[in-house]
């Protein structure tokens, strides 16, 4: 497959029994996008992004990340190479933070403590927490707190992609407003691919370079935010930006 640098779904078809949820479903994501996709509940939004680490499996077509067909990897490689943020966060009650977002890292490189140490540092920074949270436990914190450490611990193996299932949905309206500013923030500074569920057109419409509106499994539009305000294609388009 000649695209590198890229995820690619070829005619892919999803059903949960007779439940078809994506139907010959056509989708290029490059490096350089931050790919926000909404649509409504059910529109298969989540179903495309736990393709994409493998985490489900098409019943028919193919997935290539990087140009190589995902069902032919080592699927724990492939998740190794992307982070996974959703709204629940998941981290381990029982693990200081600093713990939590080592943990990956830790894997791989086991025998480089001071580099992993030093990472968790930088990546407390850049999300925009105190150090001194590092040695305290997730029950210490507030919900935007554990959805920064959520979003360091994703970060920290230095993925390819990073994935985030409706990461904000659960935090207030003024933290959510500055997680969306620390993310735009790490897209610019680490230049990394992200593709971002969210139920909210404005946040799609603020933090996608491009926009995917799905609707009953079928990309009904995608484009860049000011292409999808100005010239929306259907209907559902224009009620979903209240034109």
């Amino acid at each position: 497959m000649g695209n590198q640098d890229c995820i690619i779904f070829e005619n892919v078809s999803k059903s949960y029994g007779e439940n078809r949820i994506l139907s010959n479903f056509n989708l290029t994501i490059c490096k350089v996008d931050f790919l926000a996709i909404i649509g409504s509940s059910g529109c298969g939004k989540t179903t495309v992004l736990k393709l994409i680490n493998g985490l489900l499996t098409p019943d028919s077509g193919r997935i290539f990340v990087n140009g190589e067909d995902i069902a032919k990897m080592d699927q724990i490689q492939l998740r190794r190479k992307m982070g996974y943020v959703i709204q629940e966060v998941g981290l381990f009650p029982h693990m200081s933070i600093g713990k939590n977002i080592a943990y990956v890292p830790n894997l791989i490189k086991e025998d480089d403590k001071n580099g992993i140490s030093n990472k968790v540092k930088e990546l407390i920074s850049m999300v925009g927490l105190d150090e001194e949270i590092i040695s305290r436990y997730p029950s210490e914190l507030s919900g935007g707190q554990r959805q920064r450490v959520g979003l360091a611990r994703a970060l920290a193996a230095s993925p390819e992609v990073l994935l985030m299932d409706e990461p904000f949905g659960a935090v207030d309206e003024i933290n959510r407003k500055l997680l969306q500013e620390e993310i735009l923030k790490i897209y610019k500074k680490l230049n990394v691919m992200i593709v971002f569920i969210t139920h909210d057109i404005k946040e799609a419409l603020k933090l996608g370079t491009r926009v995917l509106v799905m609707d009953k499994g079928e990309i009904i539009q995608i484009g860049t935010p000011s292409e999808i305000k100005q010239h929306p294609k259907t209907d559902f388009v224009r009620e979903l930006i209240g034109v």
